[in-house]
């Protein structure tokens, strides 16, 4: 059977609409993660999981109460709510928010409430804001989101929040209310209070009364309890029959407030499509059973994933082979908009996977067979990104694991919103998407019948990188001649170095193959070996006259230092995040140059893109083996740009300072 023979079956099984039916289900539940609700909707999922027949799924239960770490990882307070509202009393009456019309209206781990305040208007809701106006036991109204600001506005004797969106994000959309919260922690869970969310239409209405000299006063009510809790993830896996211990993760997190349609309750009910899917075409014989395991994870975002990994670390026949996340699979193409993304793995774990799912994302893109009657009838739109952070692939690439992982998802002006609503789901996307990543995880199931064709996809791939590389060098030998001695000097000497990082990506790549794969086809061995060594004769001919030494002595130690990780698990990104929200604030707390601060900008702006993915592509290079010279080499071939040195050097002192690395 062939790739595009199995994606035809899957195509022909697996329903975008009743993903979509699901998603329509879950999108009812009011999902926080640690709440009572979430758990009703994990429940209401693991009763799916038993009308098909499984009886071997499990429901983790980990500690929630702000104070427990795993790993680096502080898990979230358990919260529930039963109601909510806010009234403006003067200098006009009306009905501002209610939780049952509008639960993101209420502001996540809010405490309860029953007051009647004076609203002050802050703005960014920064400290010289705060300190223009007087806030002492009002209410502020700010685009700062809450969870910055509970030290804040107990320090100046605020009673609470409304926030609102920025113009920026409310553009085009003035009465979208946002997804926002407090988030306390055990630290500062007595000084934390509460909070509402209005659409940028109501607060402009605040703020007008507010410039014209009227008081505005409100009324508001929360009946909420925050505690000492748990949180839950459910997880089922379809057992291999020749390599149980291999398992092929597909993760989706299940939290977020109703509606939260795509996000993620779409990923969340493909999840269940997908396992409802592979079952079928085993049970009706249209797929062998498969030889390794599959693991279907239905988690609260990052704080669910967490405890998952470190418990399953400590298992001596736990193997796992890749991941793939959903996370917003749903969008309609017209009414949400942008290009579906598939962000690829980290550029530190290498592999065939990036090229398998491009691979069966072409077989499935104009495929009739994976459009649904009542959903998008034209071709799929899609980009292929970088590694991306913002959800949980991010913690199966880090360590412990360190096994390739990806995403599939869309870009989306609604999520986080009370406007990311079930109409906005579209059943083709979701089938598009499932037969993507069911074609993917079973090409993968098996040691021998599909390993001739991922050597075939995968020098496909390299044939396609090998161009990409020796385009980026032929322009950054062009870049050259604008540049000053030293500064040119370490340049060539990165470019020489390049070709040894791309050699040892590819080799990983093939080795890939090699472990899971068996009867391997020795020509496609021999094509791919060749097309390497066709491209060193190429590289070698082009930089023959570049310098094979570092001039400046500075650099030259710099190259070989080797960065040490002080953190055991996946990377939080709280203290870098935190560092760099306020970058002449760091400068000055970690005495940065002025040429440092410049370079730790262009590092803000650069990794800014991806929800941090270069960033991150950056900690996952940290193993205590790799130096500088190869961090950097390495994070060049990403978007196939050189990075300077310095960035890197100014990103490494930063984890230095606040002792997340040391050499």
């Amino acid at each position: 059977m062939s790739l595009l023979e199995l994606i035809n079956k899957i195509t022909l099984e697996l329903s975008g609409e009743k993903a979509k039916r699901t998603t329509s289900f879950l999108s009812l539940y009011h999902r926080i993660q640690a709440s009572k609700e979430f758990h009703t909707a994990l429940e209401f999922l693991s009763n799916e999981l038993k009308k098909l027949g499984d009886e071997n799924y499990q429901i983790h239960e980990y500690i929630a109460d702000g104070t427990k770490l795993y790993s680096e990882w502080e898990t979230p307070i358990s919260w529930d709510i039963e109601d909510g509202s806010l009234q403006l009393l003067e200098p006009t009456k009306k009905a501002l928010c209610r939780f049952s019309e509008v639960p993101e209206s209420i502001c996540t781990h809010s405490k309860s409430a029953d007051f009647t305040a004076e609203v002050v208007h802050v703005g960014a809701g920064k400290e010289e804001d705060f300190e223009k106006a007087d806030v002492n036991g009002k209410v502020v109204l700010t685009t700062a989101s809450p969870r910055t600001l509970i030290e804040r506005l107990a320090k100046h004797g605020a009673l609470g929040v409304v926030a609102y969106p920025s113009e920026q994000r409310a553009q085009g959309y003035q009465e979208m209310i946002q997804y926002v919260g407090l988030w306390p922690n055990a630290e500062n869970v007595e000084q934390s209070t509460f909070g509402f969310s209005l659409s940028r239409k109501q607060a402009l209405e605040l703020i007008s009364y507010m410039k014209e000299g009227k008081k505005v006063k409100i009324k508001g009510e929360i009946r909420a309890e925050l505690y000492e809790g748990k949180m839950h993830v459910l997880s089922t896996k379809i057992e291999g029959n020749k390599h149980p211990e291999e398992e092929i993760i597909i993760i989706a997190h299940i939290c977020h407030p109703a509606p939260s349609a795509n996000d993620n309750a779409s990923g969340s009910s493909l999840l269940l499509e997908i396992y409802r899917t592979i079952k079928k075409l085993i049970q009706n014989g249209e797929i062998d059973y498969p030889e390794r395991s599959i693991r279907f994870l239905w988690v609260p975002e990052f704080s669910g994933t967490i405890p998952w990994i470190m418990e399953k670390k400590e298992e001596d026949n736990f193997k796992p082979i890749l991941c793939i996340n959903l996370d917003m699979v749903g969008e309609h193409p017209s009414l949400v908009g942008y290009p579906f993304t598939f962000n690829k793995e980290s550029i530190s774990t290498p592999s065939f996977l990036n090229d398998l799912i491009s691979e069966c994302i072409d077989n499935v893109k104009d495929n009739p067979l994976a459009i649904e009657q009542g959903g998008w009838q034209f071709p799929w739109n899609f980009r292929i990104k970088p590694f991306a952070g913002g959800s949980d692939q991010l913690l199966f690439n880090d360590a412990p694991l360190r096994i390739p992982s990806v995403m599939f998802g869309h870009p989306d002006t609604f999520h986080h919103t009370n406007l990311d609503t079930i109409e906005k789901v579209d059943p083709t996307t979701l089938k598009r998407v499932g037969s993507v990543a069911v074609s993917t995880i079973l090409s993968c199931c098996y040691e021998e019948k599909f390993s001739t064709e991922i050597q075939r996809i995968f020098l496909k791939g390299l044939v396609k990188r090998k161009g990409l590389f020796l385009n980026m060098i032929t322009k950054e030998l062009e870049s050259l001649t604008h540049l000053k001695s030293n500064e040119r000097n370490e340049k060539e000497y990165l470019i020489r170095n390049l070709l040894h990082s791309y050699r040892i990506f590819e080799r990983k790549g093939i080795q890939s193959i090699d472990n899971l794969f068996t009867n391997l086809n020795t020509e496609v061995d021999e094509l791919l070996k060749n097309e390497l060594k066709v491209l060193e004769n190429s590289f070698n001919a082009l930089v023959k006259d570049l310098t094979e030494e570092i001039k400046d002595e500075n650099t030259k130690q710099l190259i070989d230092k080797i960065p040490k990780r002080m953190w055991e698990g996946p990377f939080s990104g709280k203290k870098v995040y935190k560092a760099m929200s306020d970058l002449d604030q760091l400068a000055e707390e970690q005495n940065f140059s002025e040429e440092q601060l410049t370079k730790i900008k262009r590092l803000s702006q650069i990794m800014s893109s991806d929800y941090g993915g270069l960033m991150l592509d950056t900690i996952n290079l940290i193993n205590n083996q790799n130096n500088i010279l190869e961090i950097t080499s390495n994070l060049s071939l990403v978007d196939w740009k050189i990075i300077d040195l310095g960035v890197i050097d100014s990103f490494m002192k930063l984890l230095k300072n606040l002792e997340i690395i040391n050499y």
